[in-house]
């Protein structure tokens, strides 16, 4: 099961694999196609589903290309501002859309996971290293170093989960949302 949230928009992965979408329709972003998908990513006014066969689809606010997915089989997909991202079944990425800050200039090498912020982007490394690029207006490219298991990025900040269970967090932090306790942790995720 699989669920997104962009700035005034939802979405969530039903059992049976089709998606459903709620919120703020303006672009088009809640107008989720037909078919079977495996996961789910929501922008800004724009959305992305990875279908079952790894093709990627996407719909709504395409002012800056980003519905514009490329052809192949992914198997992860995130969605920032006005730009989307794919981890290909090699373990490359792909990005495509507005490219203001460099968010789209993926890096080379082998990732094996992929996060969007507003105006930055994230890649897990195979040796559990994070790196960043994009937006660093606050630090939230600033990762620090690994290993990681997990990883994700918030309009300003980012977040990683350590292999010991702990979460680290780096960027900017107004009101604590992002001092974590002191606990074991399988999962991390942040809007």
């Amino acid at each position: 099961i699989d669920g997104a949230a962009g700035d005034y928009h939802s979405m969530a992965l039903r059992k049976d694999g089709t998606i459903a979408c709620w919120g703020l329709n303006d672009s088009g972003q809640c107008d989720a196609p037909d078919g079977i998908f495996s996961l789910v990513a929501a922008g800004n006014s724009h959305s992305l589903g990875l279908r079952v066969d790894g093709t990627i689809t996407c719909w709504g606010a395409n002012e800056n290309g980003q519905c514009n997915a490329p052809k192949g089989v992914f198997i992860e997909v995130a969605a920032g501002d006005a730009f989307s991202i794919g981890l290909r079944q090699d373990g490359t990425i792909e990005c495509w859309g507005s490219n203001g800050f460099g968010q789209c200039n993926a890096p080379d090498g082998i990732f094996t996971q992929v996060r969007a912020g507003n105006y930055h982007s994230m890649g897990l490394r195979t040796d559990g290293s994070i790196e960043c690029w994009g937006n660093n207006i606050a630090g939230q490219c600033n990762a620090p170093d690994g290993p990681f298991e997990q990883l994700t990025a918030c309009e300003f900040s980012s977040m990683g989960l350590r292999e010991n269970g702990a979460i680290e967090c780096w960027g900017y932090f107004s009101h604590g949302q992002w001092n974590p306790p002191e606990r074991v942790f399988t999962q991390v995720s942040s809007f």
